[in-house]
């Protein structure tokens, strides 16, 4: 349905329901016919709100109109953005699902609109939705085929209860909603059922009451009462004269309840506890009804809840456990050859898109891999969301892969419309123990996907148990790591940042290692988020402070240059009462100048609470400390941060610019993000920089500051002391600012930006610098040369003075345009005369057309991007028109010729020069030809002709012509009209002159 437009931003406002905005009924009958026309697989919900008349009448209008708003406005968040909300009449909606056929795919779907549809309103009142479902073509493929389907099933979810939804099908017995005639007798007893009544038999008599005082009993038994009056359906109403029967037999007294599925009297199914009481054997049995159906209806909302997750509708992970071992069970005790496998994935920084795009968006993309993973799921096959973007999925690979499916679900999820790359890493448990249990295997999947997590050349990994031999649990990093600091097993290591265009370094991270005597290294990966867990970190990066303050001590002591270093602390440690001055403590223990040091703080602390956060940033400014924060753009930050938080320096995360995507969108979103930094005069350092490639971008985009393999990995303490002992340093500083003048996204790729911009970018293109009235070509392309013509080499035009082509003129105004350009940041055009003169050629002057804009600023220098187009032989041919034009006014009036141009569907005149200073005409004039005839210049007597001359005009006379005496002189004047028509053979304009005709 890529044909088909969004239909949630319609413009008409007449498509729309007034109230709750969605499409009205007329709408949506277009809507569905284009849907259908070319018998695409689509579904069809009819949905309609449980016991709306009820709450109406409790609540309010007011309460109700505002609960259809919210529904509607919780489907639109919920939903794909060209699926189709229509509101069909009261709290009944049509909603149209596209492009939709596989029935697990539709259930999801359903699954997920039933929770939307479910809101909690005052004095505890819970609604819920009944669903009933078409689809196209199997339904039907117009409009009236598919909403009566779809509503006949919905009335069959009602009846089950309501909060749950059918799919319609062709031998659906409609006869249960067939109501019986009332008699009046029938409604007044009926409307005292629909209240808890209370029904007294009598066994003497063996008649109904329907209470001790009605004195008009009914001959019928209750249960055909029931059924004939529409009450309930033919099973309900055996099972409840069955009940009936066995209790009138009993030879005791008996007391026994039960629930019944009832019609009140609107057909609504509503659950009713039915009481049965029989005190005296022989005497009278009293039939209780209590109206249960609120209670019933959120013992089941609370049932499912238990059982799906309430975003979309895929089993919670013990349900799902539960799935899985009971289809390995029957796999086992039947003996089936079948093999399966756990698959767990979770996205690569999708906390990075809920920051950037906003959690409803977040949220359309987990329901999307939702969607998908049910369309690749087989029969006696699961899938579950365990929480946030974390999903797993218990599959069949007798006949596929787990790969397979894993490539298959990378190549829809990565179809999904957001301007980043979706992606994730999977681990395989392949089961081979059946009689583990379902817990078991999932931890086994988890761990594997553990191992690959954040790679971008990896996506996927079997577990197997040398993964769990090779990695320390829990309670052994536990039990080891208070030892580990008292006898500092952890070391640090320092890596160098550099400046790219000085090769100069400007400051260092340290990093912690954990080297065991007996293991080795042990991964941070690994340790660190144990730590976090268990408190532990903050021991450990106070530790790592201390021991940064002392190596500075020694390198003061030992006169060695010196750097800020920067110390990392997450948000357990700034939520700590006491963090800064435990910093200051150790920092005046070692009697270290604040200005070496810098804290760096996680990404996680930052979006952790701004009020608190800034108020430690404050803490830390008063002592003098620099304020990093890492990883910026990597998961968790939003873009607030740069506003909300007072920090000094971010830090770039490299992820953006990953070797595997085939986008170059990372790119921009990194320039992005660098020029909002330097708007903040907000230094920015880029971390995880491997090629060359990569610094280079990042230097055009105005970020010099690099860390990362291209220059250095982390050091040991005495390698580091060794490299700054001979190597030159110096500052952290903003850069240039650049300034957003491309929204071309391959103008962003660092590893061809060169080529697109000077060899491939339509138009001649120069970058040249602006400073102090003078004006330096940086880099030119082949079109520029091309455009201005006499065989000039970029060599001529960057070695040489750009002005020396133009005169004092010229020259003012080309100067101005740069100045307007800088004072206004907006693009500037200007049109300069140039004498180009070139050894091989001679001399020439050309007239350049020059659009400018500055892109970069830094100290008083300006870098412009400028576009250019020789305009010359336009200049030309438009003073020769200029001149034909001065020559046709001369003969104009030498023949006493006055013309103008008439557009049809408008009903507009222009008028000629001569017309408007002879008769005072306007430049333009509408609905032609009133003006002319109120004018008096067609006296009346001709006003009823002329007005006959521009319908038939209109008709399509090619030419018309008559005399007509013209002005209220009544001049005779020869007046013709020639049609002018389109390629269809369409009138479009007619050109009328009026000649004076001379006796």
């Amino acid at each position: 349905m890529s044909d088909l437009p969004n239909l949630h931003s319609r413009s008409n406002d007449e498509d729309k329901d007034i109230l709750t905005g969605a499409l009205n009924k007329s709408s949506l009958y277009t809507v569905v016919n284009k849907m259908t026309a070319n018998n695409t697989a689509h579904a069809f919900i009819s949905l309609d709100l449980d016991g709306f008349k009820n709450l109406n009448s409790t609540l309010g209008s007011s309460s109700g109109n505002q609960l259809l708003v919210n529904v509607v406005a919780s489907l639109r968040r919920g939903l794909r953005r060209n699926d189709v909300i229509g509101r069909i009449d009261g709290d009944e909606f049509f909603i149209c699902i596209s492009d939709v056929s596989d029935i697990s795919a539709i259930t999801r779907i359903a699954k997920h609109i039933c929770v939307l549809a479910r809101h909690s309103l005052p004095n505890g009142i819970f609604t819920s939705a009944s669903l009933g479902i078409a689809r196209s073509p199997h339904n039907g493929t117009s409009f009236n085929e598919l909403y009566s389907t779809a509503h006949t099933a919905m009335r069959s979810a009602k009846k089950l209860g309501g909060n749950c939804f059918v799919f319609y099908d062709d031998s659906t017995d409609t006869s249960l909603y067939r109501n019986s005639s009332y008699t009046e007798i029938n409604e007044r007893k009926a409307r005292k059922y629909e209240y808890n009544p209370l029904i007294i038999y009598d066994c003497a008599s063996d008649t109904f009451r329907l209470s001790p005082d009605d004195t008009a009993p009914d001959a019928r038994p209750i249960w055909q009462f029931m059924k004939e009056s529409g009450f309930a359906s033919n099973d309900t109403a055996e099972a409840f004269r069955q009940k009936f029967e066995e209790i009138r037999a009993s030879d005791k007294p008996v007391v026994y309840f039960t629930e019944y599925l009832l019609n009140d009297l609107q057909q609504m199914p509503r659950w009713y506890r039915v009481g049965f009481i029989y005190p005296v054997v022989g005497q009278t049995i009293s039939v209780t009804f209590t109206d249960i159906h609120d209670e019933i209806t959120a013992k089941h909302c609370l049932e499912r809840m238990t059982e799906y997750d309430e975003l979309t509708g895929l089993m919670n992970r013990s349900m799902f456990c539960r799935i899985a071992e009971y289809e390995l069970r029957k796999k086992d005790e039947t003996a089936q050859s079948d093999s399966y496998a756990m698959i767990y994935f979770d996205i690569i920084r999708f906390k990075a898109i809920n920051d950037m795009f906003g959690m409803t968006e977040g949220d359309r993309l987990l329901i999307f891999i939702a969607d998908i993973i049910c369309q690749l799921l087989g029969s006696n096959e699961a899938g579950c969301r365990i929480g946030s973007d974390r999903f797993v999925v218990f599959i069949k690979t007798t006949e596929r892969k787990p790969e397979e499916y894993i490539e298959q679900l990378l190549d829809h999820i990565s179809q999904y419309d957001l301007p980043v790359e979706i992606t994730f890493n999977a681990g395989i448990y392949a089961i081979d123990n059946v009689k583990m249990s379902a817990d078991a295997m999932l931890d086994r999947a988890i761990l594997a996907q553990a191992s690959i997590k954040g790679s971008y050349t990896v996506r996927y990994c079997y577990y197997n148990e040398s993964l769990r031999s090779d990695m320390l649990t829990e309670q052994e990093i536990v039990g080891m790591m208070a030892i580990a600091l008292i006898e500092e097993h952890f070391v640090i290591h320092y890596q160098p940042q550099y400046n790219h265009s000085t090769g100069m370094i400007t400051g260092a991270e340290a990093l912690v290692r954990w080297m065991h005597p007996e293991r080795g290294l042990i991964s941070p990966g690994l340790f660190i988020p144990i730590f976090e867990r268990n408190g532990f970190i903050t021991k450990l990066d106070l530790y790592v402070f201390e021991h940064v303050c002392r190596f500075i001590r020694k390198c003061l002591d030992n006169h060695l240059p010196l750097i800020p270093i920067s110390v990392n602390f997450s948000r357990h440690d700034i939520f700590q009462p006491d963090f800064v001055e435990k910093l200051e403590e150790l920092r005046s223990k070692h009697d270290v100048p604040v200005k070496y040091m810098r804290i760096e703080i996680t990404e996680s602390a930052i979006m952790g609470g701004s009020k608190h956060t800034n108020e430690i940033i404050r803490k830390l400014h008063h002592y003098g400390y620099i304020v990093e924060m890492d990883d910026f753009g990597s998961g968790y930050s939003s873009l607030n941060v740069l506003k909300d938080i007072e920090l000094d320096i971010i830090k770039l995360d490299m992820h953006f610019l990953a070797e595997k995507s085939d986008s170059n969108r990372g790119g921009t979103i990194l320039s992005s993000i660098v020029r909002m930094a330097k708007w903040l005069s907000l230094p920015v350092i880029a971390e995880g920089v491997e090629t060359i490639e990569q610094a280079d971008f990042l230097r055009s985009i105005g970020c010099d500051c690099v860390q990362g393999f291209l220059y250095s990995r982390p050091l040991s303490e005495e390698k580091y002391e060794r490299l700054i002992s001979g190597s030159s340093v110096g500052a952290v500083v903003p850069q240039m600012r650049l300034i957003e003048v491309m929204n071309a996204c391959d103008f962003w790729n660092p590893n061809s930006q060169e080529t697109l911009i000077f060899s491939n970018y339509v138009g001649g293109a120069a970058i040249f610098d602006y400073h102090n009235g003078t004006v330096e070509v940086l880099r030119v392309n082949k079109k520029y040369l091309q455009e201005l013509g006499m065989n000039l080499s970029e060599k001529e035009i960057i070695d040489g003075d750009p002005m020396r082509f133009f005169d004092a003129e010229n020259t003012k105004i080309y100067i101005e345009t740069l100045e307007r350009a800088i004072a206004t940041g907006e693009e500037q055009e200007c049109e300069t005369w140039r004498n180009i003169s070139s050894s091989c050629c001679g001399n020439d002057q050309i007239c350049i057309r020059s659009t400018v804009r500055m892109i970069g600023e830094s100290n008083g220098s300006h870098l412009f991007y400028a576009m250019i187009r020789n305009v010359t032989a336009e200049k030309h041919h438009f003073a020769e028109i200029l001149e034909n034009e001065r020559r046709f006014k001369m003969a104009s009036e030498q023949v006493n010729i006055y013309y103008w141009e008439y557009t049809i569907a408008t009903k507009e005149m222009r008028p000629c020069f001569r017309c408007m200073r002879d008769l005072g005409l306007p430049p333009l004039l509408t609905n032609y030809p009133e003006p002319a005839i109120e004018r008096g210049i067609f006296p009346p007597e001709v006003a009823d002709m002329y007005r006959d001359w521009h319908r038939q005009v209109a008709e399509g006379v090619p030419e018309l012509e008559a005399i007509i005496p013209l002005t209220p002189d009544r001049i005779p004047f020869r007046v013709r009209y020639t049609t002018e028509f389109d390629e269809n053979g369409h009138p479009v304009k007619a050109y009328g002159s009026a000649a004076l005709i001379v006796q």
